[in-house]
């Protein structure tokens, strides 16, 4: 029987880093060379300068202007590259052997040469590894090696800030790719494997439909090296996902952003993989694109989803979204049209109901929506001590202008919508509303 979508993914985790002489991994403990990881990262012109910073679990670190974050992976073996369309070709992924070093993220933090206008301006996004606002993201609980950039002034190797963005999203993914070929040739802590050929006839069949930004320059989603843009919803495999076939370029919102490590790690897909053949079989995922901007857009894209589903014999779907208002409609009406077809619905989405918590939560709904599971509220603000130490820069974006005056050192309060990943939609944080 043939199988083309078989892949292994060997986890080699990581539990302390520092640097060092030289780039490697002892056991557990990874060393950095940081003039190694710098040069890499200024062989491109664009860049002007880079300060490597590592940020662990507890410590009284402060990482500001967060754009992405990678987890460091690569083929060990089979078709394609980690990262396709960026470090490599197109081939599809998903198959073979991938290397992983979990417990690790290559973060990107950077201000854009360009002053922003409009509502697509990149803005502030806060991680804190430790105070109360650590639970509120992700990566306060793993190690962060923080690449803090700046772009070449006034010259012609930068063009715009989208010229710019571009340069700095290859500059985490060749770091990332850097770091997992270290896991190469070591024996992996585990292994999991992504194969969904076989079907248990007795099981529902559950798909997921997985909607990404796709709204123009800083708020767009790249799928093997192109962005989403027009993009009518498409089967992919679960594997292809977590091969790296999506990679982040949204800086619009940091507080439910899905940043590339949380592709690579999507809490769905991990979930959906571990219980198929036991409860369910995953039969598939549907890749959307969020941010229609017409009705007709809109409803054309969210009945080709269910059709989809169908398509897939689907008992159930799983759905979430990324953005804000605008896309939860495209979310919405793909559900209200899969309910409606006869498969049942199960949806993920953030809260704005206002900081007494009295407001309408949801910006859209349809009344098929009948099971939806909290992320927490956008409206909450959060009071952020003093820190010991600033990664990234000394004062928080102001994203009008490209500048700001607030001390990041804190302390300082701020709303939920500048943390990163805070209300993920991915259900990647420890935030959940409950009805009693």
């Amino acid at each position: 029987m043939k199988r083309p979508f078989h892949l292994e993914l060997q986890t080699t985790r990581v539990t302390d880093a520092a640097f060092g002489g030289q780039t490697a991994l002892d056991g557990h403990r990874l060393t950095v060379a940081r003039a190694e990881i710098e040069a890499l990262v200024l062989a491109d012109p664009r860049i002007a300068s880079a300060e490597v910073e590592i940020a662990r679990p507890g410590e009284s670190a402060r990482i500001v202007h967060c754009l992405d974050a990678i987890e460091p992976r690569v083929k060990a073996a089979g078709p394609g590259c980690a990262f396709p369309g960026f470090l490599g070709g197109t081939e599809t992924v998903g198959r073979g052997v991938t290397a992983r070093l979990a417990g690790l993220s290559v973060m990107t933090a950077s201000r854009y040469p360009q002053p922003f206008s409009g509502l697509l301006a990149a803005r502030e996004a806060i991680v804190d590894m430790s105070g109360p606002a650590a639970l509120y993201s992700p990566f306060s609980r793993i190690i962060n090696l923080v690449l803090s950039l700046a772009p070449q002034p006034g010259t012609v190797h930068i063009t715009d800030n989208h010229d710019y963005d571009d340069a700095v999203r290859r500059a985490g993914l060749l770091v990332a790719d850097r770091l997992a070929r270290l896991a190469l040739g070591r024996e992996p802590d585990e292994t999991t494997v992504f194969d969904f050929s076989a079907r248990e006839p007795s099981l529902p069949n559950v798909a997921y439909f997985y909607q990404a930004q796709g709204q123009g320059p800083m708020a767009d989603t790249y799928l093997y090296g192109r962005t989403i843009e027009n993009l009518v919803p498409t089967l992919i495999h679960p594997g292809e996902v977590m091969d790296g076939a999506l990679v982040s370029g949204v800086h619009v919102y940091s507080c439910f952003k899905n940043p590339t490590y949380l592709h690579q790690n999507n809490p769905i897909i991990w979930e959906l993989q571990a219980r198929h053949g036991q409860d369910l079989n995953f039969v598939g995922v549907i890749l959307n694109r969020g941010h229609n901007y017409t009705q007709m857009e809109k409803e054309r894209s969210s009945y080709w989803a269910a059709k989809l589903a169908g398509l897939l014999e689907a008992d159930g779907v799983i759905l979430t979204a990324e953005g804000g208002g605008n896309s939860a409609i495209d979310m919405m009406l793909a559900c209200k049209f899969m309910e409606q077809a006869g498969i049942k619905t199960t949806l993920l989405s953030y809260e704005s109901a206002g900081a007494d918590g009295r407001d309408f939560p949801l910006f859209y709904s349809v009344p098929e929506a009948d099971a939806v599971v909290s992320v927490g509220s956008d409206s909450e603000r959060v009071a952020l001590p003093r820190v010991e130490r600033v990664i990234g820069g000394d004062f928080l974006l102001d994203p009008s202008t490209g500048s700001g005056r607030t001390p990041a050192i804190g302390p300082l309060e701020i709303g939920m919508y500048y943390l990163y990943c805070a209300i993920n939609q991915l259900g990647a944080n420890v935030l959940a509303g409950r009805q009693f």
